[in-house]
């Protein structure tokens, strides 16, 4: 067993009770834990915080029920820039219970899932630091609501599958797995359909009524398709009051269908079987539902369209555990008139493994999201500050103290918030350092 493995051990354990000092963790690093290890990775739920529930809860696996529960807290920092200085914390609880129905009645049935989210905290994105999208992916106004209901099902010797429900299309569409190092919400969920949809789109928290299908013809492609309702809480494009809308349907039981479809297609290639692997995507989105002009907010147009690429690409491999990936990934549209953002691109390169430690990893990354020029020229015509580019940055680190916690120090800098824009009172809103510490604890 490596000493490594037996130090984070000690560690998860002196979080978890409570109650060894720094000098008992290290006499029990020195002595060794090798058969509470060897224990650990035998048990198929060591990552988690509870582990077995004592046996049962492997019994209930595979009897088919599953249940998931992860949370997730950070600390910002906001010394300069923005509107003013500012603290906050905000923090997610996410619960996923699933149920195997194959395994349950012996038929050949799916998977079927529901999931809810406990959302803490004060959001502090649109005010005071006013800018494009949230900083972090966590980040939403403080509900507890549904998240998502779903039922998956498998066919031809799993090579189609099938999911309907009430879905988050991020989970499956415009994801780039480099990307999800980094907290800043762009990474995650990108600056255009976060601007350019209803309600920042069908993102996390928010689900909307939708049947995505999947298709592998070969190990190497897939191909995804997905329609669904485009107004997941069913409230107006714009509201002042209320800028992400998630308080008009505070408990996320709403099943709205009216508003227009939202589509989506895209195709992956997965190169898994060379020395550098890689895997490329492009698709789009269309949405037939009406949006506010960026000029004149009482006219309406009908349809809406962007287009993406990802890449994901290994660059060098050191060890078995030790390599380099960079993704890029770039979204745009052609219709000014109707989108606030016309273009955005997210960059990064991630090390994994640094210091030796194969489950953490170091990541700088750089995205850029370009206004509509509708918007600006309406903007100078009134003699307002004409909305340019924004630029963020941020260089973080995933700490993985053990199994069931990660830690993540984060550093980010927005330069030309929200393209320059004034705040409330008529100030420039100034170019914002954030500092921030996610946790995670998986139960």
């Amino acid at each position: 067993m490596k000493a490594g493995l037996r130090r984070e051990m000690i560690f998860c354990n002196s979080i978890f009770w409570g109650r060894l000092s720094a000098f008992v963790a290290f006499a029990l690093s020195a002595s060794g834990l090798v058969i509470q290890a060897a224990y650990a990775e035998e048990n198929s739920f060591a990552d988690k915080l509870t582990g077995q529930w004592g046996g049962w809860r492997t019994t209930l696996f595979n009897q088919g029920l599953d249940l998931e529960i992860n949370d997730q807290n950070e600390f910002w920092g906001v010394p300069v820039g923005g509107s003013e200085p500012t603290q906050t914390y905000i923090g997610v609880t996410t619960a996923e219970l699933s149920f195997n129905l194959k395994k349950l009645t012996g038929l050949t049935l799916g998977t079927f899932s529901i999931s809810g989210v406990d959302i803490r905290g004060r959001p502090f994105s649109n005010k005071p630091l006013y800018v494009f999208n949230q900083v972090s992916g966590i980040e939403a106004d403080d509900n507890l609501r549904l998240y998502e209901v779903s039922y998956d099902q498998k066919f031809y010797h799993d090579r189609l599958d099938v999911r309907v429900g009430k879905l988050d299309l991020s989970r499956d569409f415009m994801g780039s797995e480099t990307a999800q190092n980094f907290l800043n919400a762009s990474f995650s969920w990108p600056m255009l359909p976060d601007n350019n949809l209803y309600d920042q789109g069908p993102a996390s928290p928010l689900a909307t009524p939708a049947i995505r299908v999947k298709y592998q013809p070969s190990t190497r492609w897939s191909v995804l398709a997905a329609v669904g309702d485009d107004n997941p809480i069913g409230a107006g494009f714009i509201n002042e009051g209320d800028p992400w809308n998630q308080n008009q349907d505070p408990s996320g039981t709403r099943f709205h269908f009216g508003t227009g479809a939202l589509m989506f297609l895209e195709a992956q290639y997965r190169r898994d079987d060379v020395a550098y692997p890689g895997t490329f995507k492009v698709g789009g989105f269309g949405d037939t539902g009406r949006f506010p002009d960026q000029a004149s907010l009482e006219m309406r147009h009908k349809g809406n369209w962007a287009l993406y690429g990802i890449a994901d690409q290994m660059l060098a491999k050191f060890s078995d555990t030790q390599n380099l990936t960079v993704f890029v990934r770039a979204t745009g549209t052609g219709l000014a008139d109707r989108n606030q953002i016309v273009y955005a691109v997210d960059a990064g390169i991630v090390l994994n493994a640094p210091f030796r430690r194969a489950n953490d990893s170091v990541g700088l990354g750089f995205g850029v999201g370009a206004p509509s020029g509708v918007l600006a020229r309406s903007e100078r015509r009134s003699h307002e500050i004409p909305q340019g580019n924004e630029y963020h940055l941020e260089l973080t680190y995933q700490w993985q103290a053990c199994r069931w916690l990660l830690i993540q120090p984060d550093i980010q800098g927005v330069l030309s918030p929200s393209g320059g824009v004034v705040d409330d009172d008529g100030h420039r809103v100034h170019d914002e350092a954030i500092f921030g510490m996610h946790s995670s604890v998986s139960f």
